[in-house]
């Protein structure tokens, strides 16, 4: 097969890998940016908002469960597929849904979707790192990232002409579903593992510090994905138009921290870089929290993704280099651990929220991220 081939059947696989990376940051963003309309539809407290996004962690964590299994039967095109059609579906649900009650399982269920989806999209996107000679991996969680922040600005636009979350989720879940579907001919790298995988391996020592490394940054993630929008509408009291700015300033960064983490790293070096950025989200935190207003929060928001892009794929990196179990399962234990941080999440931040103010659980988490600075020096050490 001539070179020429065989880079445009490589640039095909990438693209594809890419188009789902594309979608779930869409799905995701999609569905963050009017939890606040969603919360004022239902009438619901912080404590019982908490309550009701907790759904989507508990999904994400029975998701985790079969997502390897999926994959190593079906093979990650399949699965990617799937998932993306039916996490298209449960936002479709979410939007209609009358009452928590039945909002929960339509979250629990998206949650679910999201986690297969995501682990699928990252086993296409390994299948497609080994036909390089250069790391790419951080471009696709950029993509994700990019994804996210086109989502939020179309959300913006929508609540500012008052379109229903209801219309507007459907109308994204019936277009993602169908281009979805197209990709079903195309085919991925057929060397695909069919290993198939146990739902749970026990984690070292080395790899148990990773996962908690993954839980703060995940921690951090959800609180902006699930409450940034929530506390400049409830605790800044911003106007329409700048509701989601913190939101926005947040998967800005995060995108283009993703887009360039790989060069940092190489330049920096791996530790330097995770403290580095576990300090920046302790600042950033810390600005959200004490100075309640547009600019200064947003400019905290900024520093928080600046801090939170490469976490999670530098702990993975760092994860597949362990001594005692193969890349896949090693990442496995670390997710497990790190998801953690979306479970606790939502339930931490809205019951602090309520009972001392939404500040306070900001001033938490940026205790939590001084916390990846302290885990950071110990793996280095175990390494």
């Amino acid at each position: 097969m001539s070179e020429t081939v065989l880079r445009n059947a490589r640039r095909k696989q990438r693209w594809i890998v890419i188009a789902f990376f594309f979608f779930s940051g869409i799905l995701a963003a999609t569905w963050t940016s009017r939890i606040p309309d969603i919360q004022q539809k239902l009438a619901l407290s912080n404590a019982a908002l908490g309550t009701v996004l907790f759904s989507i962690p508990v999904g994400l964590i029975a998701g985790l469960s079969v997502a390897s299994w999926l994959v190593a039967t079906f093979g990650a095109k399949k699965v990617m597929i799937g998932s993306c059609v039916c996490c298209a579906l449960a936002l479709a649900a979410a939007g209609f849904s009358a009452t928590r009650f039945l909002l929960m399982p339509a979250l629990f269920f998206f949650g679910a979707c999201r986690t297969v989806l995501n682990l699928s999209s990252n086993a296409g996107a390994i299948e497609v790192q080994q036909l390089y000679d250069r790391p790419i991996i951080s471009g696709f969680h950029g993509i994700w990232s990019g994804a996210c922040f086109l989502a939020a600005g179309l959300s913006t636009g929508l609540i500012l002409l008052d379109v229903k979350p209801a219309f507007q989720f459907l109308s994204v879940a019936i277009l993602l579903a169908l281009v979805a579907l197209l990709f079903y001919r195309r085919d991925l790298n057929n060397n695909l593992s069919n290993e198939k995988r146990p739902f749970f391996v026990k984690p070292d020592a080395y790899l148990f510090l990773l996962g908690l490394m993954a839980l703060c940054s995940m921690l951090a993630e959800g609180a902006m994905f699930d409450w940034s929008v929530n506390y400049f509408e409830k605790v800044i009291k911003a106007e329409k138009t700048f509701r989601t700015t913190g939101y926005l300033s947040f998967v800005i960064t995060m995108a283009f921290g993703r887009l360039v983490g790989d060069s940092l790293v190489h330049r920096f070096g791996i530790y330097r870089m995770l403290i580095i950025n576990g300090a920046m989200m302790a600042i950033g935190f810390l600005f959200v929290a004490a100075f309640p207003f547009v600019l200064p929060a947003a400019f905290g928001c900024l520093l928080v993704g600046a801090g939170d892009s490469i976490l999670v794929p530098v702990v993975y990196l760092l994860a597949s280099r362990s001594k005692k179990m193969t890349p896949n399962y090693a990442i496995s234990s670390v997710t497990l651990i790190g998801y953690t941080g979306f479970l606790i999440g939502p339930l931490l931040i809205g019951n602090v929220s309520q009972r001392v103010g939404m500040g306070t659980a900001f001033y938490i988490l940026s205790i939590v991220s001084l916390f990846i600075i302290f885990l950071t020096m110990r793996v280095k050490k175990m390494g």
